[in-house]
């Protein structure tokens, strides 16, 4: 039988209350800089991040791993969390009334939840290969070169996990998957989708080539299929670029092939879309080859 932790929360009534000074007037770079720590907020994502504790606690290898610092939970919250936070195991939870916690924060978007995780060092790409795949399910990795924007960065991994990529490579230079903003939009599917950071994202796709992944990457360059009939092999990486300038020449010159996808002439896509169609053709068809036994 499954031991049970159960929650002992700790009541919060005062304001300026040391145990939740983290928690006051928060802002991604001071969490990031000054306490190497990010935030989650609205009880969905602590859910999914809770979720994520739970299978690394079972020994599964997810990179990178996030450490909880806290929760800070108003009563209501507490309640639809309950199950979560016990699965997950001992953890600090402070209890708060929704008026006092988002006077803490300064903000009110979290409806009452709000988590305080701690970062870990940078996974790496050999981590990221190391994560478990289900055997059935195709090897597609969804890798981004310089996309800052953390709306677009929260939907590629929404989009990578609703369609079953195996992991996401990001550059150095993409927006951070652990800010407020990123996790919110992804629904926490920052927690469900492993991922790495690379110093030398065309090297690192280099390295894939050279383990049999082919890389694809999806751009309107001169030469470019058009995406229904690009050859999306099993394994492979899917690489879109930054929001206007593209992929990088180093970039795209790793790609064993380069898809397009055709729209009305002079009008293109944004990336998070443009992830999504892609994600949906190399699915449909790795699965498609897969049953027809080729």
């Amino acid at each position: 039988m499954n031991r049970v932790n159960r929650v002992n929360p700790v009541p919060i009534d005062d304001l300026d209350d040391p145990r939740v000074a983290i928690y006051r007037d928060v802002r991604d770079a001071d969490l990031r800089g000054a306490h190497g720590a990010f935030i989650v907020e609205s009880a969905a994502c602590i859910e999914r991040w809770m979720a994520a504790v739970v299978r690394r606690n079972r020994g599964e290898h997810l990179p990178p791993p996030v450490n909880v610092h806290s929760l800070l939970l108003s009563p209501e919250a507490l309640e639809r969390l309950r199950p979560a936070v016990e699965a997950a195991g001992a953890l600090t939870v402070f209890v708060a009334p929704s008026e006092l916690v988002e006077r803490i924060s300064g903000y009110d978007h979290h409806h009452g939840a709000l988590g305080m995780g701690r970062r870990a060092p940078d996974a790496t790409l050999d981590d990221l290969l190391a994560a478990p795949v289900q055997a059935d399910a195709p090897r597609v990795l969804l890798a981004a070169d310089a996309v800052v924007h953390v709306d677009n960065m929260g939907s590629l991994f929404r989009n990578a996990y609703a369609f079953g990529a195996a992991g996401v490579l990001l550059s150095g230079d993409s927006a951070d998957p652990l800010t407020r903003k990123t996790i919110r939009i992804s629904m926490g599917r920052v927690f469900s989708v492993p991922w790495a950071t690379s110093a030398n994202l065309a090297a690192d796709l280099g390295t894939l080539r050279t383990r049999g992944i082919r890389v694809i990457v999806a751009e309107d360059a001169d030469g470019a299929e058009d995406v229904v009939q690009c050859r999306f092999d099993d394994p492979c990486v899917l690489v879109l670029g930054a929001e206007g300038r593209g992929v990088s020449r180093e970039v795209l010159a790793s790609a064993d092939g380069v898809c397009r996808i055709a729209t009305r002439p002079g009008v293109s896509l944004n990336v998070a879309v443009a992830s999504a169609i892609v994600l949906h053709e190399a699915m449909g068809a790795q699965r498609r080859r897969r049953g027809s036994g080729r």
